[in-house]
């Protein structure tokens, strides 16, 4: 409670209902392997009832920390509490039995052995058992009822050196859970597994965690699958954590791009509602080889008519910014999802002077300003009059429409004023198909 200050005691009892739910603490874990800084300075927490997934790239140090907090591995530094409990890698036979009886590990790869399914399984309840002592016929039936729910018992006298890896993998998650820990460490449980037993094995995660009211600390290469079955995200770069949070705050194209180093779209699953991560690509190579690197572009544009090119800028290393968009616009909601900057309006409301001032700021700040065709009315006419303050406006001609005829006008609900202010860019600065742009702005213009 040191350093922490609150207005009224409402406040307090919140604050230690949340820290009282807690069952791990991650203190400012560093890990190194052969001398090589692997896991610096990571932070977490993960309350009763809760799962939490860790993403990010191959190297990013996941399965290093999650090794460390299995205690598999020794901390340079920090520390790590499960239920009040701080773990002492020097402790003795019984102390690490104790442990074990907190913290379930399921590793990345299944192990081969001549043992059953079943006593593998088994295994899972050895440190609930005494120095001597053995397994009873309850913890037979834990294990059988731990093979049924992973629906491994087909395989209850078949040695797990003759099982594949998919199913090895189950028959060790059966073990995880039938050691009934206070945390679950599991790393990468779905890599092994079909479609079917990847949402069959997140979803007894999240079962176990709400019925036995535990933790999970869970590694996912599935970016969409993470969202969908866990509370909150850590996302970890080079050993450090970049981000912490719901899937929502945590899955933005910025860390997206600086994890993975990809461009990608966020958007509402059409059935969980959970965000669905959609990769829009990478040239593979690093970031300042890409043609746009350094340079910024700004479209004016609204209704959808800039929502393409805006994913195909990102892709090519541009910076984007995006005009004046009302709420409900199709353009906003890619900007949105993209993380790019742009000024927010109220639904169908007319552009105000702050509003004015700052799209031109954006203009300014531009190395190229595009104007794209789109829908013009009194309430946004002032969208196009910005075009007007930028050096040079690359024009995009309307597209082609049904068959060979061209849509030569772009709707104008204004008595001709955003018409007659395009017309005036156009005899300017001419206009190039949309299909064109990126060329244009790789070679210069």
């Amino acid at each position: 409670m040191s350093g922490l200050r609150f207005d009224n005691s409402e406040s307090e009892v919140a604050y230690r209902a949340t820290t009282d739910r807690r069952v791990l603490e991650v203190r400012g874990i560093s890990t190194r392997i052969d001398g090589r800084l692997i896991v610096d300075s990571v932070s977490l927490s993960v309350s009763r009832g809760e799962v939490v997934g860790v993403v990010g790239a191959n190297g990013s140090g996941k399965t290093t920390l999650v090794r460390t907090l299995a205690g598999l591995l020794d901390p340079d530094s920090g520390g790590v509490v499960v239920d009040g409990v701080v773990f002492d890698s020097s402790g003795d036979g019984a102390s690490r039995r104790n442990w074990a009886r907190k913290v379930a590990y399921m590793p990345q790869s299944a192990e081969s052995h001549p043992f059953t399914a079943f006593e593998s399984v088994l295994m899972g309840r050895y440190p609930h058992l005494g120095r001597f002592e053995l397994e009873g016929s309850g913890d037979h039936d834990l294990a059988w009822a731990a093979m049924e729910r992973t629906s491994t018992t087909e395989f209850v006298n078949r040695k797990l050196d003759t099982l594949s890896g998919g199913e090895r993998q189950r028959v060790v998650l059966a073990r995880v859970l039938v050691q009934q820990a206070d945390v679950l460490l599991m790393d990468e449980p779905t890599a092994s597994l079909d479609l079917r037993h990847q949402i069959l094995t997140m979803n007894l995660v999240r079962e176990e965690t709400r019925e036995r009211n535990t933790g999970a600390v869970v590694i996912l290469h599935d970016l969409s699958l993470a969202a969908r079955f866990c509370d909150r995200l850590v996302v970890l770069h080079e050993g450090k954590k970049l981000a912490e949070g719901t899937p929502w705050e945590v899955l933005t194209p910025s860390n997206l791009r600086t994890a993975f180093g990809v461009e990608g779209l966020v958007e509402p699953d059409p059935v969980t509602g959970k965000p669905h991560v959609l990769i829009l690509g990478t040239d593979g190579s690093s970031s300042e080889t890409l043609v746009g690197m350094g340079r910024t572009v700004h479209l004016i544009c609204g209704a959808g008519s800039g929502r393409e090119l805006m994913h195909q800028l990102r892709v090519s290393g541009y910076e984007v910014t995006v005009g004046v968009l009302g709420t409900g616009d199709s353009d906003r909601e890619a900007s949105e999802r993209l993380g790019l900057e742009y000024v927010a309006a109220p639904p169908f409301a007319s552009i105000t002077d702050e509003q004015h001032d700052s799209h031109l700021a954006l203009v300014k700040a531009a190395d190229h300003v595009v104007l794209l065709p789109m829908a013009v009315g009194m309430n946004n006419v002032r969208n196009v009059m910005a075009a007007l303050s930028a050096d040079e406006v690359i024009v995009i001609e309307p597209s082609k429409v049904l068959g060979d005829s061209v849509d030569s006008e772009v709707s104008d609900y204004t008595d001709g004023i955003a018409a007659g202010l395009r017309r005036g860019l156009v005899e300017k600065f001419g206009e190039i198909p949309e299909s064109t742009l990126l060329f244009e702005l790789a070679r210069g213009r």
